[in-house]
């Protein structure tokens, strides 16, 4: 494995890298393609905060130029971005035992 592999890319913030460190800490992702969809499942995480951060700030509901109480347009982006990263984990097939060192279950 290579360390430059463990290492977050610089355009990762704060949330995007410590995704990207839990998942290399215990799968240490290196191949061209994996590394794709993990750095795409990481700026979709760092979206989403920002986002959330937000719709936090703003409420979940805003007000149309109508007068309206509408859904906080974000709320859509946010779903978007969350079944992108979910499918970008997903095809990275995490749901597999991890590479060990010696056979034998981890202890709990």
């Amino acid at each position: 494995m290579r360390n430059s592999a463990l290492k977050p890319p610089k355009v990762l913030n704060k949330v995007g890298r410590q995704l990207w460190n839990s998942i290399q800490l215990e799968y240490g992702i290196d191949d061209p393609g994996g590394l794709s969809h993990l750095l795409t499942a990481c700026r979709s995480e760092d979206d989403i905060e920002r986002m959330r951060e937000t719709v936090s700030q703003d409420g979940d509901l805003v007000t149309d130029r109508f007068g309206q109480k509408q859904p906080h347009p974000l709320l859509v982006a946010i779903r978007g971005l969350e079944t992108t990263k979910r499918q970008a984990l997903s095809s990275l097939n995490l749901d597999i035992e991890p590479l060990r060192e010696r056979p034998g279950r981890t202890a709990p």
